[in-house]
């Protein structure tokens, strides 16, 4: 009997391509976010003080020689995850916002990848490598699996080289203060929040290690839980008075952030509506305020890019739910 066969390649040349820096780094930021959840999965609200993701990024301003490495020391590509790793839009992480399509992004945007984990299974540890090809007929190449003699944990680590042709060559950034900037921008409910693991990211000879550094950024910051919105169901909003570098790769200087999982997702200037320029005793200070809710992760689309309702309901949202507790936060400044 014949069955329907998916086109990979035709899927994948139709995903949208990136239009900024911010887009163009999501396939790294897919790598991080799903190094962040499996040393979720292994260590669990002892994630903060055992889990440890390491993000090693080279580029320059031709962009010739781009390599990335993402590594961590989660559960590593064991049986349920090597089985939604060869799944495309696999359910299998659902519950954290997993759309199964981060690894078609990493296709699209780089030209090699290359893949090693070691994991522990029924009761020893073995590893599995192998390169992961833009190909219908078979994307995982040179597969190997054997016993890891000498390996004491599990861990996961995914390599990228070069830059496909394009809108990925054209946007990703070729300047590491950039990539710590959108990195910043794009994880702050994480970096933020009580459950992230260690993070060491070193771009060219620059390193930071996350979230510790982030205090330098975060100067105050209060969260309310619970608010009700009229027709949009329950939010939680966190507002953060940052350093200026927190919104520095964004379009404005105040903004909220709709956050679909812990990931920021749309990120909206609210400068005109507060009519505040720079605040604080040195004029360096800007305001940063996380949303998130049920609705916003049921709607979030599968790249991870937008929402499944318009600009006027994100307007709405941020009339109706965040802005008298903006008010009340930033009363002096105001």
């Amino acid at each position: 009997m014949s069955s329907l066969q998916p086109d990979i390649v035709a899927r994948i040349g139709r995903l949208p391509k990136p239009g900024n820096a911010a887009a163009a780094l999501q396939p790294l930021f897919e790598a991080v976010g799903n190094a962040i959840h499996s040393t979720q999965d292994k260590f669990a609200d002892d994630v903060a003080r055992k889990g440890r993701v390491s993000v090693s990024v080279d580029t320059d301003r031709r962009k010739s020689g781009v390599r990335v490495v993402v590594r961590d020391n989660g559960t590593g590509l064991d049986e349920p995850n090597w089985r939604a790793f060869t799944t495309t839009d696999t359910a299998h992480k659902i519950a954290k916002g997993g759309k199964g399509i981060g690894r078609l992004l990493w296709l699209d945007c780089f030209e090699r990848i290359d893949i090693a984990s070691v994991f522990r299974e029924n009761g020893a540890f073995e590893r599995r490598s192998f390169g992961f090809v833009l190909s219908n007929d078979g994307r995982i190449d040179g597969l190997k699996t054997a016993p890891a003699d000498g390996e004491t944990d599990s861990w996961f680590e995914a390599s990228f080289e070069g830059l496909t042709a394009g809108a990925y060559r054209d946007k990703f950034p070729g300047r590491g203060a950039y990539i710590f900037q959108h990195m910043i921008s794009h994880f702050l409910p994480v970096f933020a929040g009580n459950g992230c693991p260690v993070i060491e990211v070193r771009v060219g000879e620059e390193r930071r290690q996350f979230p510790d550094c982030i205090g330098d950024v975060i100067h105050s910051k209060q969260t309310i839980t619970g608010l009700s919105s009229s027709g949009y169901g329950m939010f939680d909003l966190t507002l953060m008075e940052c350093g200026k570098v927190a919104g520095a790769n964004l379009d404005g200087k105040h903004h909220v952030h709709f956050v679909a999982h812990e990931r920021t997702v749309v990120s909206r200037k609210i400068d005109d509506k507060l009519g505040l320029d720079y605040f604080g005793a040195d004029a360096d200070r800007v305001l940063q305020a996380v949303l998130s809710g049920e609705l916003l992760d049921r709607s979030v689309n599968g790249a991870r890019t937008t929402f499944q309702f318009d600009d006027a309901d994100m307007n709405r949202i941020i009339g109706d739910v965040c802005f008298s507790h903006i008010e009340e936060f930033l009363e002096g400044p105001l």
